[in-house]
């Protein structure tokens, strides 16, 4: 990846170091940003220091946030307490554990699902969920939109 053009002060972080690893590993921003479940023009953006993110204006605490908990990595108390040792699992790895549907062929495996269920990396883990397009008729505002829809071109005389 190509040094930034506006080198900002977010880009000394811990999830910014692994999402410019993530990108370089795959070389596809657009297959990293539907990962993360944001759009690629944002990542972009964030990654080149241009755009809002830029000029500092927007803030960056949702995506790093994100990243960690997409690419991260996590002790699971689970496995600690079991092997005795801190234990240090990749997200990839947790949310295969703890978002699978119950295993019953093996009491250790429910075991170690169940104690999943009840971890505080549960709902950080999950996978994301990727958003719905929304597909508008022209001139019709979007639910909950409060401005008003502009006039169709029907009705009116040539």
């Amino acid at each position: 990846m190509k040094p930034p053009k506006n080198p900002m002060p977010y880009m000394g972080e811990s999830w910014f170091a692994m999402l410019v690893t993530e990108c370089d590993r795959t070389g596809n921003v657009a297959a990293v940003a539907l990962r993360l479940a944001v759009s690629a023009p944002l990542l972009y953006q964030v990654l080149s220091g241009t755009g809002e993110y830029g000029k500092g204006k927007a803030s960056t605490a949702r995506l790093a946030d994100k990243v960690l908990h997409q690419l991260g990595n996590y002790t699971c108390p689970h496995l600690s307490e079991q092997y005795e040792e801190v234990r240090v699992i990749s997200s990839d790895e947790c949310r295969r554990y703890a978002h699978r549907p119950p295993p019953t062929g093996s009491p250790r495996d429910l075991k170690h699902w169940q104690a999943c269920r009840r971890c505080v990396h549960f709902g950080a883990s999950a996978p994301p969920q990727p958003r719905q397009p929304i597909t508008r008729r022209r001139g019709e505002a979007a639910e909950g939109d409060t401005t008003t829809a502009t006039p169709t071109d029907e009705g009116k005389q040539p």
